[in-house]
């Protein structure tokens, strides 16, 4: 039954640190376009008003890309407790 489930833990992890690096790229960009000066005031506004009106949108982004990585760093530490207790029950100690 083993072979039928699998994980690569430095993958998961990986992704993982990957998902946590796009949140925080796009919490950075929040502040950002509220401040937009392009030179235009029209594009201007239309850049404050897509991102007033794309919070929702955003905030759900941001749950998530928080889930996702909070379930992976679960996968990772829970496969290594797993692991390593399989380990030391499979291991003949000679007394």
């Amino acid at each position: 039954m083993a072979e039928e489930f699998t994980a690569d833990r430095q993958e998961a992890a990986t992704v993982s640190r990957d998902l946590k690096s796009i949140r925080a790229a796009l919490d950075g960009a929040n502040v950002g376009a509220l401040d937009a000066k392009t030179g235009s005031d029209k594009v201007d506004e239309a850049v404050r008003t897509f991102f007033a009106e794309s919070s929702d949108n955003r905030e759900r982004m941001d749950q998530l890309l928080e889930r996702a990585a909070g379930l992976l760093d679960a996968l990772v530490e829970g496969t290594g407790t797993l692991d390593g207790s399989l380990a030391d029950s499979l291991t003949t100690r000679s007394a």
